[in-house]
Parts: structure tokens; C-alpha cells; sequence
């Protein structure tokens, strides 16, 4: 499992707070960080539990805080 380093993971949390969900799209804009590494972020931080995808889509994902 990929680490969380970088200057995306941290600012990722004050994102996740702030609305009920996120998309990829908004997390890359907000962070001025590419949609790929919105994407990767986000799975990275699913995958630890902290975060959980809504749609079950594969497509147009949304996530929430996971409480």
C-alpha cells in the first residue's frame, strides 16, 4: 500500500471537511493538484478507511468522511 506523502494528502482532509461529499474534480480544483492524483488520494484514503465512496460507480464517484 502507497504511502501518503506529498503535499496533496494533508490538504485533502481540510477538503473532506468542509462539504458532506467530494469528487475527484472538485478535491483538483480546490488543491490545484491533477485528477489523477485527486483520484489516486482519494483511493489511497479509502482504502485506509478514513473516506468511503457513495455511487459504486465507476464513474462520477463521489466520497464521504467516514464516521
Amino acid at each position: 500500500m502507497a504511502n501518503l506523502s506529498g503535499r496533496t494528502p494533508p490538504r485533502l482532509i481540510g477538503v473532506l471537511l468542509r462539504p458532506p461529499v467530494v469528487s475527484a474534480e472538485l478535491v483538483s480544483a480546490t488543491l490545484s493538484c491533477s485528477r489523477p492524483a485527486a483520484r489516486r488520494n482519494l483511493g489511497l484514503f479509502a482504502k485506509r478507511g478514513l473516506i468511503r465512496e457513495v455511487t459504486g460507480q465507476d464513474r462520477y464517484r463521489f466520497w464521504t468522511v467516514q464516521l
